[in-house]
């Protein structure tokens, strides 16, 4: 069975949900569900932008990047905030206007991941990660999985060349041969003997404290070595579908580029900084990482 036809429910679903709102109300799609209403990370973008619209926001919940790009192409919503994973899921993204990107925490429209090992240890560059266990984060995750993959694979060490698992742990899940990880990728790298790399989102290793990791506080900066980096995977971004009015169009990319960055409470939802013009080269880049197959 298809992905399409698997997920005709919910695009009727969705499709019927919407014929019951105001005709006027702004539709806005995501992966984000809160059973209270508007989800937590967007309750302040939804006071702004009601005020900016003057007219009702309303986010419109589906259950992938896939059924959003569905709902539209098909004009069912008219805007939609993604993932670069969501994204990367749209068939065919080439009616959809790139409105903005957010700006993180480091003040950039993208991030990579750090290819870490021990501190002190044998191994100097990805190349020598070949035969060697291998930490990877979130399986599927465009980052953490597939960014990953793709710097080995670019270093020389093929995937099937990188040491196979088979027995699942308590926080580690094996998963076509690979390890998955998660969140506990930098103490595993640090702690478990028997695992020699790993992948860290640059953010999350920026926070890490620079030296005094032990196993009680967790880990530090200083534990470890870092002997390559990843692809620059670009953070989420807010696009119009080729059914959304030009005006309104007009005013929410205003308000994401002039206005977000100053709306504190917004930008702490989110976690960022802001938003700036999206580069829709680097949105079609991380398509590349995902193996066809």
């Amino acid at each position: 069975m298809s992905k399409r036809i698997r997920l005709l429910p919910f695009l009727v679903m969705g499709a019927a949900c919407i014929g019951c709102q105001k005709q006027n109300a702004v539709q806005i799609a995501s992966t984000k569900l809160d059973i209270f209403g508007v989800p937590a990370e967007y309750r302040a973008m939804h006071m702004a932008l009601e005020k900016r619209f003057n007219s009702p926001v309303l986010f419109s919940a589906q259950p992938s990047g896939m059924a959003i790009g569905m709902q539209l192409e098909q004009g069912n919503i008219p805007f939609a905030i993604l993932t670069a994973n969501e994204y990367a899921e749209i068939e065919d993204p080439s009616k959809l206007k790139l409105l903005a990107t957010a700006v993180n925490e480091a003040g950039k429209t993208s991030r990579r991941g750090h290819i870490v090992v021990k501190a002190k240890s044998h191994l100097k560059v990805i190349k020598d990660c070949e035969g060697k266990r291998f930490a990877f984060g979130k399986h599927h995750d465009l980052l953490s999985d597939y960014a990953a993959r793709d710097a080995l694979v670019k270093a020389g060490v093929p995937i099937d060349k990188i040491l196979p698992e088979l027995v699942p742990t308590t926080i580690a899940l094996p998963i076509e041969g690979r390890l998955y990880c998660g969140d506990s990728v930098p103490g595993l790298v640090v702690w478990d003997p028997l695992i020699n790399a790993g992948v860290i989102d640059e953010i999350a290793f920026s926070k890490l404290p620079e030296t005094g990791g032990n196993p009680i506080t967790g880990v530090s900066r200083d534990q470890f070595e870092i002997v390559g980096e990843t692809a620059e995977v670009p953070e989420m971004v807010v696009v119009a579908g080729p059914g959304a009015d030009p005006e309104k169009t007009e005013l929410l990319k205003s308000y994401l580029l002039n206005d977000a960055k100053n709306d504190e409470a917004l930008c702490k939802q989110l976690g960022i900084q802001g938003f700036a013009p999206a580069d829709p080269a680097a949105y079609a880049a991380t398509r590349s990482l995902i193996p066809k197959s």
